[in-house]
């Protein structure tokens, strides 16, 4: 094995083929599924730190996988520790615990950031796969992440005949659990979506005075729209 630049640890030859050899961070980044999960969940969240509980609860991350992902990320430096406190349920204080933050010194970081945003599945196919887990759908549009607007105050706006917000929760949270990054949204009955678009609530300017894509549309809202003051 030979070794193809200078520093100790970075491209080599084996078998004739140019890798990454495991001393270069790059070589640690990309070893598993869980590992990029969590390279998107910090890269997403760039300025959170979190407990270790936390993530695996955020991610949905089984623990004992995201303890070894963990020490690599570190062992890569794109990842620091630091200490948290945080509310114990029962306790007056906050306590003293450990957490893991983003590094924002890390060399390659605003590369990897665009790599892993872009290579994430933040597209509506991947939406609505997962929103049709909660039933029919009359009405989804969306906003913010999904169109590459990071401050809009929502990502998606979505109404159904028979509405289970439990079942919506669980689709929107399997899907953040997948890209490593929080959906603000919105869910209701058709019937109140048809009616806050009457009243041009606050709700509505928040999606449709704004950049946003319709995904489904069952019950003519772009007609409604386009009777009303919104860029519909």
């Amino acid at each position: 094995m030979g070794m193809t630049r200078g520093r100790e640890g970075a491209l080599c030859y084996h078998d004739g083929h140019l890798i990454f050899c495991m001393s270069d961070p790059l070589a640690i980044l990309f070893g598993s599924p869980t590992r990029v999960k969590l390279l998107r969940f910090f890269l997403f969240n760039p300025s959170k730190e979190f407990t270790f509980d936390d993530m695996c609860r955020r991610a949905r991350l089984v623990r004992r996988t995201a303890r070894v992902e963990i020490a690599a990320l570190e062992k890569a430096e794109v990842i620091v520790r630091r200490s948290l406190y945080i509310t114990i349920p029962g306790k007056s204080r906050k306590l003293k615990a450990l957490g893991f933050a983003l590094n924002k010194n890390f060399p390659q970081l605003q590369s990897l950031q665009t790599f892993l945003f872009e290579t994430a599945p933040i597209n509506g196919k991947a939406l609505l796969s997962h929103l049709r887990k909660a039933g029919p759908l009359d009405f989804v549009a969306v906003a913010g992440v999904f169109v590459r607007e990071f401050e809009q105050r929502l990502d998606v706006m979505l109404a159904m005949k028979k509405l289970s917000q439990s079942k919506v929760e669980t689709a929107i949270r399997s899907l953040e659990a997948e890209i490593g990054i929080e959906i603000r949204f919105a869910a209701m009955t058709s019937e109140e979506l048809i009616y806050r678009v009457g009243m041009y609530d606050k709700l509505m300017r928040d999606v449709f005075d704004y950049k946003h894509q319709i995904l489904v549309d069952r019950i003519n809202v772009r007609g409604e729209l386009h009777q009303g003051a919104f860029r519909g």
